[in-house]
């Protein structure tokens, strides 16, 4: 089975695809564009219109992709841009209408577990350790260890 994840930042949108046998994933397909989302997003709190249509556009890029790669499970998941624009809601709807995509939109907090669980799957930390992830929109520093996310800001 195949399985796509995109993550709609506020500068870039990545896509990767996976191939999943059994407990084992194999990345089949990577890529990403910079598509600016949140361009100017923060004169009036709002996705500009010529920012928009670029999102909309790579994401209709993405699901040529996908369907090319025969994927069966796609997540779709925006951060800060998305979550903080007026019109974010607008665009999500958008994406939905021109490529069936659905997008979920995690708050700081998620996004900062999402990125301790990948550090962590990664095994780069050891020891107690601070992450920091410095996005085009939102920032986010996690106190972990190996074991636990101790403490969280985003």
């Amino acid at each position: 089975m195949r399985i796509a994840a995109i993550d709609l930042g506020t500068n870039t949108f990545h896509l990767i695809i996976a191939e999943q046998n059994a407990n084992e994933l194999q990345i089949v397909y990577k890529t990403n564009q910079p598509v600016k989302l949140g361009e100017d997003i923060t004169k009036n709190n709002s996705i500009i219109p010529v920012a928009f249509e670029r999102g909309i556009n790579c994401l209709k890029e993405f699901k040529n992709v996908l369907l090319i790669n025969d994927v069966t499970v796609v997540k779709a998941t925006a951060t800060s841009a998305v979550r903080s624009a007026i019109n974010g809601q607008d665009f999500v709807d958008a994406v939905k209408d021109a490529t069936d995509i659905d997008i979920e939109v995690i708050d700081g907090d998620e996004e900062a577990e999402l990125i301790y669980e990948g550090v962590k799957l990664s095994g780069a930390i050891t020891g107690k350790s601070l992450i920091m992830d410095i996005g085009g929109g939102s920032t986010e520093f996690i106190l972990c260890d190996e074991e636990n996310l101790i403490w969280k800001k985003s």
